[in-house]
């Protein structure tokens, strides 16, 4: 009995561990994603008006959805499809993109 007590809790212990070494570290305060775009002189405002206008949400994110009926495949042919078409527009308007945030982000 003390020995399946014992084993019971050394692999609960090994699961745990693995489970925590695959946890990816959660950002405290996320960055909206039009906060990656940086460019000289840009404010925080404009910097939004130009992503609302390169077809993001007013909250910074992007703003594409599932729709009903809609196959995995299509969802994420038409979000790459969409998020390709924001990112060219926001290179146009002559920002460049930041793979993570740093002082530059708003």
């Amino acid at each position: 009995m003390k020995r399946r007590i014992v084993c019971t809790v050394a692999a609960a212990l090994l699961l745990s561990g693995c489970l925590l070494e695959g946890a990816a570290p959660v950002e405290r305060n996320p960055k909206p994603d039009s906060a990656y775009w940086i460019k000289e002189g840009v404010t925080k405002e404009s910097r939004l008006a130009d992503w609302i206008q390169c077809g993001g949400r007013t909250n910074g994110n992007y703003g594409y959805e599932i729709q009903k009926g809609q196959s995995h495949k299509e969802f994420f042919e038409g979000f790459n499809a969409y998020t390709n078409q924001v990112r060219a527009c926001m290179r146009n308007l002559g920002y460049t993109r930041l793979q993570e945030c740093d002082a530059r982000c708003l």
